[in-house]
């Protein structure tokens, strides 16, 4: 039986890989990201190195350098998904899937555990905070914050914030001319 250290896989580093192609940690970086000029045989040593140690790139150090962190919260009252989820996928789409994570927290309609999300949120430096609830109704704004705000299939009392809402009247009233329009009665 393996032990709990053999268990637990080192990550390895770009400094691994430098050392194992025996480059700089910065020309290690340059090949990495296709950038800088190098021989090509300095290169393709720094690839194989990457590849033959299984490198993968630290998203945390990649955000830090392009000061970005590639997520986005979600701060929602809606255990059931019923709105939720359905925003969630939304957002992970328009975003770029596979670019933009979304981090989900469901506060239980707690105004101390949401306060307490949010604040998590913005210590992982999130780029925004989509709202969502499980009604439509209006609710009490979660404050002014230093990244964007917006409520999606609930509105915010505060007049200042983005709330996006269903227009159901909207909606059946729509639906309604079409039918008429096409000619039904019934």
């Amino acid at each position: 039986m393996a032990s709990p250290s053999e268990r637990t896989a080192k990550t390895v580093t770009i400094r691994d890989v430098a050392a194992a192609a025996q480059v700089s940690i910065g020309t290690a970086s340059k090949a990495l990201n296709g950038r800088g000029r190098m021989r090509a045989e300095t290169r393709d040593r720094v690839l194989t190195a990457a590849r033959r140690l299984s490198f993968r790139p630290n998203p945390l150090a990649q955000g830090l350098l392009a000061g970005r962190t590639y997520t986005v919260g979600l701060v929602t009252g809606d255990s059931f998904g019923r709105f939720s989820i359905p925003v969630m996928l939304g957002a992970e789409d328009a975003l770029d899937a596979g670019q933009i994570s979304v981090f989900m927290c469901d506060t239980r309609d707690d105004p101390i555990r949401e306060r307490h999300y949010v604040e998590r949120l913005l210590a992982r430096r999130v780029e925004a905070i989509i709202v969502t609830g499980r009604r439509t109704e209006p609710r009490p704004g979660i404050g002014r914050l230093p990244v964007p705000v917006v409520y999606a299939m609930t509105q915010s009392t505060d007049e200042g914030d983005v709330s996006l809402v269903p227009d159901d009247e909207g909606g059946a009233a729509l639906a309604a001319r079409h039918l008429l329009a096409t000619g039904r009665t019934h």
